[in-house]
Order: structure tokens, then sequence, then C-alpha cells
């Protein structure tokens, strides 16, 4: 007889999508599992992203224990910004609790907490004493398929450059590059692929921005970010779910911080290990610092590309799933 996981998440137009998509990876594994899901924000077009799901329930932050509980769950997989250890209390005592985390900024109540992010100290006074901490790359969230890509022949003679800045892209991003892409021309010695995001209120505006300028592709959204990959040289993006698979896939990137979860990647990691270049919101404006960017990736690519590929070497969806499975030993 099957158990129940319940998943509890929030993903909409402001926060969240790549929380979805994160634990999107671990669920192929507990196929023994009921899989249901619960959240007091879902919007309509991320449904489509959930088909792992035997049943979702959206209700309210109030109802979301008893949301949770009426599952019977014997696993709960947390990722949720606003929920701490005041949520998590009731459902410790029923069901084994794991958080996944990266802000390590309220205090938890679960049997095992995860954060791929490397150097973080403050946990083992955020959690209970027997709580597993699964900190640092050794954990991370990235699918098995990234870490099996290979680039395919490029048949435009100039290099090919993806931009991603999350499902929401708040700061704007996509929308401000295409502006500053169509304002320096960069088109001519680029070839650039947008992936707008399902939740970018942009969407609409980019496509008008590139309308008729056949060396940018405009995506809302891919279910096979792999195979995009393969098929690109250089990136453009933030410092979110995306950035561990830039870095894995080896494409060097410009890499920008827009949420608080991402401050000090660029100083912690990006130019730490020489994976690429870095930039601020403002920068995405200035078609001469993308361009500057861009064509500093190209000099060093080999060395950036190098960087990027020995940053992370365990498959830690494998190293995660083994940890939860080792809670009921």
């Amino acid at each position: 007889m099957n158990k129940n996981l319940v998943v509890v998440l929030k993903a909409d137009a402001k926060i969240g999508t790549g929380h979805l998509m994160r634990v999107k990876g671990l669920l192929p594994y507990f196929k023994d599992y009921n899989i249901y899901l619960c959240s007091d924000s879902l919007s309509d077009e991320l449904k489509v992203q959930c088909t792992e799901y035997k049943e979702i329930v959206v209700t309210t932050k109030v109802n979301l224990v008893n949301a949770v509980l009426s599952f019977s769950p014997s696993l709960v997989i947390i990722d949720h910004y606003f929920l701490d250890e005041e949520f998590e209390s009731p459902i410790y005592e029923k069901s084994k609790v794991v958080v996944i985390d990266d802000l390590e900024n309220r205090k938890h109540r679960c049997h095992l907490l995860i954060d791929q992010s490397e150097g973080k100290t403050k946990y083992k006074e955020l959690v209970p004493e027997n709580c597993r901490l699964c900190l640092g790359s050794k954990y991370n969230l990235i699918k098995k398929e990234f870490f099996d890509i290979h680039k395919t022949l490029n048949k435009y003679g100039i290099p090919r450059v993806l931009v991603n800045f999350g499902g929401a892209d708040p700061v704007h991003g996509c929308k401000l590059t295409a502006q500053a892409i169509l304002e320096g021309q960069l088109y001519k010695h680029f070839r650039f692929t947008i992936i707008s995001g399902l939740s970018n209120p942009d969407y609409e505006d980019i496509r008008s921005i590139i309308s008729g300028i056949k060396e940018i592709t405009l995506i809302r959204n891919s279910n096979n970010i792999a195979e995009v990959f393969s098929n690109t040289d250089l990136a453009i993006g933030a410092c979110g779910g995306m950035f561990r698979e830039r870095i894995i896939a080896g494409i060097p990137s410009i890499n920008v911080e827009i949420a608080d979860n991402q401050a000090g990647t660029c100083d912690g990691v990006v130019r730490k290990f020489n994976l690429g270049e870095c930039a601020k919101v403002t920068d995405l404006m200035n078609p001469s610092i993308i361009h500057d960017k861009l064509n500093n990736l190209l000099k060093n690519y080999s060395e950036f590309e190098k960087n990027c590929r020995n940053q992370i070497k365990d498959r830690g969806i494998e190293n995660i799933v083994e940890e939860i499975r080792r809670l009921y030993k």
C-alpha cells in the first residue's frame, strides 16, 4: 500500500516558481507514495507543471495545516519562505517533515533540512537537536539530465546566448535585456533566446520589442531546459534556480542577484571561483555593459567553462533522497 507524501509551497506570479521546480526534481524518486500538493497561493499558469500530484489543494494560510493533515501524510516536504516552526510543529508530531530553505532566517521544526547553498552555519540554532542537516552542493537539487549535457554544433556562426530571470522575473530582467539588445543591436553579434517564464507579466511587451528580429527567439516556457542548454554557449540570468544548472552545464554567464536569497552569490561563488561575469539589474539597461561582459565571457570561455564544470560534482538529488529514506530506518 502506498504511503502519502504532501508537498507544501507557494508559487505564483510574485514568488515561488523556482520552489515548484526544485521540488519537482525530487518527486520521481518517490513513486511508492501518493503525492499531494497543498498551497496557499498557486497561479493557474503553473498548474500545468503539477502533473505529479494526485490532488492539489489551494487554501488560505490559516487552513494549510488542516489541509496537509487531511491526507494523513507519512512525509511532508515544505519549500515555502513564509512558513516556520509554528506551521510545522503540529505536522511534526504526525509525519516526517523535510524543509527546503536557503534563507537561514527563521526557526524550523523538522526532521531534515536541505540548503544547497554553501557556507551556511546558523541552522543548528534554528532546528531541533536531532534534525539532520543536508547543506552545500553535495545536496544540490539539480536534475540528473543537467550532468550529461553535450553542446550541439552552432550553425549560426555567432555565439548563442540564453536570457532568463526565473519564472516570475520580478525585476523585469528579460524585458530590460531585450530593450538593450535592440538599442545596441547586439543581435548582430549574438543569437539570443529569451525564456520569459510562465508567470512573467512582461511576456507580451517582450514579444512586441523583438518583433521582426529573427536573431532573437522568445519562449514563454520550456519543459526541457537541458535541451535548451545544449544549444546555448553563453547566458544572462539570475542567481536563482537555474544558476547551478548553468554551472553544471558549463555555460559561462552574466549573473545577476535579483532576490534576498541570492545575495552574496556573485562575490561568494562567481568571483571566488572565477565562473563568469556579474552584473547589477541596472546594468541590463546598458547595451555597452552587456556587450563587453559577453565578449569577456567569450575571451575567457575555456577557463570559465572548465571552472563551471569542476564546481559541482555530486548528483545531489540522489544524496537527498537517500537521507530522506534514512528517516524511516
